[in-house]
C-alpha cells in the first residue's frame, strides 16, 4: 500500500460574481457572500418541503454504516506539514433528537478489519450528519433564511439559499452558531453543498486583529488572542432512497496577517464512503437525480 494522499487543496467554491481587477477591499473570509436585496424570508411552501426533507434524514440517522477516512494538517506556509491519517468503521448510535446524536468510531487495521473499543475521534465543530438538520422544523425557529436563486451548476439544479443562525458563537459545536450559503436540489431540496462560517466572524475577527496587532509585545510574544477564524464546506455526492448523504466534510483554520488578508493554518477533512444502509433500498446512485422521500 503506498502513501496516503495528502491533505487536499480547498474545494472550490461555486460560481459567484467576479471582482472588478484589482479590488482588493474584501479579505479572504468575506468571499463567501454576495449581495442581494432578497427578504430573509422564505415561503412557506419552501419552508415546509425543507422540514420534511430533513425530518426524513431522522428516520435514517440509525439505518447506516460507513467508512470515515479522517485527514488533518497543520500549515507551514501555504504548504501542508504534520499530516495524520486514521480510518473508522462509522455509525450513529441513540435515539436522534433533531440535530442531536452521537458518532461512534472504531479503528479500521491495514487489513480492513474493524477493531473493538470505541474510538474518541470527534471535530470541536458540528458532525456531518448535523447540517443535514439544517432546515428543520426545530431548527427553524433559529434560523434566517433568504432565497438567492436557482441556476444551473454543471448537471445539477441547484437553488441558494443563505443562513444565518442565531447563537453567538461559542464553542462552535452547535450548527446554530454558523451562518453561510447552502445549495439545494431545486426539484427534491435535498442538500448538495454546504458552506459555512461562524456567526459574525468577518466583524469579530478584525476585532480581534486589532486588538493582537496593538498588544503589549514582548520579543515577539504578544498578549493577546491570535486572530483565528473557520470556515467549513460539506458534501453530500451520495443519493439513496430520494435523499443526500454526506461525502466530505472539511474543516479550515486561517489566522488573521491583516486587516484584509489571513494564512492558513490548520485542515481537517473527514471522508464518507462505502455506505451500508439498512432496512431501505440498496440502490446507490451516484450523482443521478434524487428521487421520492421514502
Amino acid at each position: 500500500m503506498g502513501p496516503p494522499d495528502p491533505i487536499p487543496d480547498p474545494l472550490p467554491s461555486r460560481p459567484k460574481p467576479k471582482k472588478e481587477d484589482g479590488d482588493k477591499s474584501k479579505p479572504a473570509w468575506e468571499e463567501l457572500y454576495r449581495e442581494s436585496d432578497a427578504p430573509w424570508e422564505l415561503p412557506e411552501e419552501i419552508n415546509r418541503t425543507l422540514a420534511s426533507r430533513a425530518a426524513a434524514y431522522q428516520e435514517f440517522a440509525r439505518r447506516f454504516t460507513c467508512t470515515e477516512t479522517a485527514r488533518s494538517a497543520k500549515y507551514r506556509g501555504d504548504e501542508a506539514s504534520k499530516e495524520v491519517n486514521r480510518k473508522y468503521s462509522y455509525l450513529l448510535t441513540t435515539e436522534p433528537a433533531i440535530g442531536s446524536f452521537k458518532e461512534s468510531r472504531y479503528k479500521i487495521n491495514r487489513n480492513g478489519k474493524v477493531q473493538r473499543g470505541e474510538v474518541k475521534d470527534e471535530e470541536k465543530f458540528p458532525p456531518a450528519y448535523a447540517w443535514v438538520y439544517l432546515f428543520s422544523g426545530f431548527n427553524q425557529g433559529f434560523f434566517a433564511y433568504r432565497d438567492l436563486g436557482d441556476y444551473y451548476d454543471g448537471f445539477d439544479w441547484v437553488r441558494e439559499i443563505q443562513f444565518k443562525g442565531s447563537f453567538r458563537f461559542t464553542d462552535g459545536k452547535d450548527i446554530r452558531q454558523w451562518e453561510g450559503i447552502a445549495l439545494v436540489d431545486a426539484a427534491t431540496f435535498t442538500p448538495i453543498e454546504i458552506r459555512a462560517e461562524p456567526i459574525g466572524q468577518r466583524d469579530h475577527i478584525r476585532g480581534l486583529y486589532r486588538r493582537w496587532s496593538t498588544a503589549f509585545n514582548l520579543a515577539g510574544l504578544r498578549f493577546a488572542p491570535r486572530p483565528f477564524g473557520y470556515s467549513c464546506q460539506v458534501n453530500f455526492r451520495l443519493r439513496e432512497a430520494g435523499l443526500t448523504f454526506p461525502t466530505q466534510l472539511r474543516y479550515d483554520t486561517f489566522r488573521a496577517v491583516s486587516n484584509l488578508q489571513s494564512i492558513p493554518w490548520k485542515a481537517s477533512t473527514r471522508d464518507y464512503t462505502n455506505y451500508r444502509f439498512f432496512n431501505v433500498g440498496t440502490t446507490e446512485d451516484l450523482g443521478d437525480t434524487a428521487g421520492e422521500t421514502p
